[in-house]
């Protein structure tokens, strides 16, 4: 075919006088098409994903969540450690680990963290692996007692077992000072030391490998050993040449986990680890000891290198999970093992372990009732009486916060799982990988990111949820590039003049005027609801309740402050602490920062918009746009250090990838045809969701809500930066109290948080049992501690 260049012309006019041809190389007009082509698809995938509303807010509220509370804090602790606050590269703290001055040190604690993380990944994958094999191929008795006894470190306090390591072992210890009557003098090797924390990482973690290794023994066909066994082969030969390879991806995916927690890990250490340092305890004397900031972000970023690289390889081992013959429910049930020199081997060291287990946490609990550990073995209650007098306050906040995480948590666990399996769009992979980052990544970085990144108002962070906000009203309101540039202006506008009202009024009055505004827009759309479809009123009553809540904000204080004043005048030291909690915790759901509220209200206002038609739509857009400008840019936004919503955040974020496993789990497990048949019959993806998906995995969500509450009752790393005297935490309380050296007070506490989490999982039990059963496989393997 001739290009343009070749073709005749025919215009009657002199060649001469033409310009000349314009010819694009081919190589350079391949290359432009498929930029060309990718640039209309992602426009046309915007464009389907602004028409779909489910779609679209979940997407607002997932990856909002995640970049206020994941990658935000994440990215400021890299920029503080890399960069100095003048804008110079950072190299002080790096160069200490070749600075001969600092190197030796240095270079101990990140080879010591090394050597940890190693020896507890593969002491605890073997510890998992002998549990996981006993209890599903040696037919043990009292299976599910003993089952019980491995998940037992996953529903106690995270340093709950250094405890009981140091009442038993330590320099008085029962065993060693009692028993066998060991006087330690300088020099003496002891039960503190890198040896010491090892023995203890192995027992507190060991659980992650059991989940991970049971769960693959019980799916794998028996087929392939059932084959090798018709063979001739022993019982011991399948199992060094056919169970044991066909297992590898196991081996390494929890090997690789537990090196992930137990370098993340933060009470351990500081209790038992004596003279040797390690990454975890190295940050945590950086702020509270040394108050230096910038060592600790940099010092994060060496922790984060190692776990961030085996966070890496562990999801690819997941990925390759294909290589295990998995059928679902073997058709032929689970090989057991004949071999009695084999079985009795696996029995006899889950039995040796058990016991190592029952004597631990039977040791905090008769620690916990002793009256003076290693002096006076006699029975007194007088610590649970001291721990419900000192940290009343402390368990019933921890409580209350733990329990307002959890929905949080699942709720946004679940729209992550359900935009991941149910929807195709550019960044699928991105969103999966965020939300589990957040459980991934140590709690001690996590946390000195919330200090960093909310110690004061992060514009940027907020600017760019108002700009994602915005691109997804305008882009709901018209297909029409000038009225959305219209749109914008107005909004913004109109937004930047309310800034102004706070200048002459109280925060009060300022919520006062927000509240009326909100309420006004809401009764305009049901004014103009004659002009409009029938199904635009519940649009309208919903905008009149988002000004009804900013109200309430107000109101609530009218209730709050003369319940607290009546508390104070209580008899007794508890009960004035009840009420005072009482009156806090109210105020935790109406007192919402009012840029989170602004930021919230924006992903409502872009789905309720979607519904409305004509110039309703416009009008609404527009006014609703300011109103959130306003609320979001006003005073100090998102500067929330201090305040509980940040411990919410910190819960929610470290068990955000349970929630989201669980519900990928359970929805690859249904049918989308199912999902298919009810949009058949009319009903649009908010009302499928609702009535279809929501009911198929509510069991296996519902159990995930349990596990998560358990890890937020257990949780140290994150929360110990963020505990305030007006919202103290349980686990922090309990570190406090160890090291001013009163083990049995701690001892009480750690049985009081057990007994707590006990409980919960026992409610689970009697009310929900098939949810427990779907439950079990809920993913506890991240975000512990």
């Amino acid at each position: 075919m001739a290009t343009d260049a070749q073709r005749p012309r025919e215009t009657g006019v002199p060649d001469e006088a033409l310009p000349p041809p314009v010819v694009v190389p081919p190589v350079v007009a391949a290359a432009q098409r498929p930029r060309l082509a990718g640039l209309s698809r992602r426009a046309q995938e915007f464009r389907r994903i602004a028409q779909d509303p489910v779609l679209l807010a979940g997407l607002l509220a997932v990856g909002l969540f995640a970049l206020l509370f994941i990658v935000w804090p994440l990215a400021r602790v890299v920029w503080q450690g890399l960069f100095t606050p003048e804008g110079g590269i950072n190299t002080q703290q790096f160069g200490r680990y070749f600075d001969a001055r600092y190197s030796r040190l240095y270079r101990g604690v990140f080879w010591d963290t090394i050597q940890m993380g190693v020896y507890t990944a593969l002491g605890g994958t073997l510890l998992g692996f002998v549990y996981a094999y006993t209890i599903t191929r040696c037919g043990i008795r009292f299976k599910q007692f003993v089952h019980i006894l491995a998940l037992l470190p996953t529903i106690s306090p995270p340093f709950a077992i250094a405890i009981a390591t140091i009442l038993l072992f330590g320099r008085n210890g029962l065993v060693t000072g009692k028993l066998l009557g060991i006087n330690f003098r300088p020099g003496m090797n002891d039960i503190y030391g890198l040896d010491g924390l090892v023995f203890v990482q192995i027992i507190t973690f060991f659980s992650v490998a059991y989940l991970i290794l049971r769960g693959m023994l019980e799916r794998l066909d028996p087929a392939f050993e059932e084959a090798a066994q018709s063979l001739g082969a022993s019982r011991w030969h399948i199992f060094r040449t056919v169970t044991l390879p066909l297992l590898a991806p196991g081996f390494a995916s929890a090997f690789l986990l537990l090196f992930v927690e137990a370098l993340a890990d933060l009470g351990n250490p500081l209790l038992i680890a004596g003279n040797t340092t390690v990454l975890s305890s190295q940050i945590w004397i950086a702020v509270n000891g040394e108050y230096d900031q910038i060592k600790a972000a940099s010092l994060s970023i060496v922790l984060l290198i190692p776990t961030l690289t085996v966070f890496l390889l562990q999801r690819y081992w997941i990925s390759r999970r294909s290589y295990i013959s998995v059928t679902g429910k073997p058709t032929g049930g689970m090989a057991r093992v004949q071999d009695p020199r084999l079985r009795w081997t696996f029995i006899t060291l889950t039995i040796l372990a058990s016991l190592l287990i029952v004597a631990l946490y039977g040791t905090i609990l008769v620690g916990s009732l002793t009256k003076v550990w290693g002096v006076d073995y006699s029975l007194d209650l007088r610590h649970y009486a001291m721990a419900i007098q000192r940290g009343l306050k402390a368990l019933l906040d921890t409580s209350f916060l733990s329990a307002v995480a959890t929905p949080i948590a699942g709720i946004i666990g679940m729209l992550a799982a359900w935009l991941i399996v149910r929807r195709s769009f550019s960044g699928r992979e991105a969103l999966d990988f965020t939300s589990t980052l957040g459980g991934a990544v140590p709690g001690t970085i996590l946390g000195i990111g919330y200090i960093i990144g909310f110690i004061r108002p992060p514009m940027l962070v907020v600017t760019l949820s108002f700009a994602i906000i915005l691109v997804a009203l305008v882009a709901t309101v018209s297909p029409h590039w000038r009225v959305r540039l219209l749109l914008a202006l107005v909004g913004g506008v109109g937004g930047f003049l309310l800034t102004y009202i706070p200048l002459y009024v109280d925060e009060t009055t300022w919520r006062t005027v927000l509240a009326v505004l909100w309420a006004a827009l809401g009764l305009a759309v049901w004014g103009l609801s004659g002009r409009l479809r029938s199904s635009s009123r519940p649009f309208a009553l919903l905008l009149i309740g988002l000004g009804v809540y900013l109200w309430l904000g107000v109101a609530i204080s009218w209730v709050t402050t003369p319940l607290a004043l009546w508390g104070r005048t209580l008899p007794g030291a508890n009960w004035p602490k009840v009420v005072d909690s009482l009156s806090s915790q109210i105020g935790v759901f109406f007192q919402v920062p009012i840029a989170l509220v602004g930021i919230i209200y924006g992903g409502i206002v872009v789905a309720v918009v979607q519904r409305l038609r004509g110039a309703a739509r416009l009008v609404v857009g527009a006014a609703a746009l300011a109103l959130v400008y306003a609320m979001t840019f006003v005073g100090e936004p998102l500067a929330l250090i201090g305040t509980p919503y940040l411990i919410l955040a910190a819960y929610a974020v470290r068990s955000l990838p349970a929630a989201v496993r669980a519900g990928i789990a359970q929805l690859q497990q249904i049918d989308p045809a199912i999902e298919e048949a009810s949009t058949s019959l009319g009903a649009d993806a908010g009302v499928t969701f609702r009535r279809v998906t929501l009911p198929l995995i509510l069991p296996a969500f519902t159990a995930g809500l349990i596990f998560a509450f358990a890890r937020h009752m257990t949780s140290l790393s994150a929360i110990i930066f963020l505990s305030t005297p007006k919202w103290p935490i349980l686990t922090a309380l309990i570190l406090s109290e160890v090291e001013q050296g009163g083990m049995s007070l701690a001892a009480a506490y750690s049985m009081i948080l057990i007994l707590i989490v006990l409980g919960a999982i026992g409610l689970l039990y009697l009310f929900l049992g098939r949810a427990f059963a779907q439950g079990e496989g809920v993913d506890l393997s991240m975000g512990l501690g």
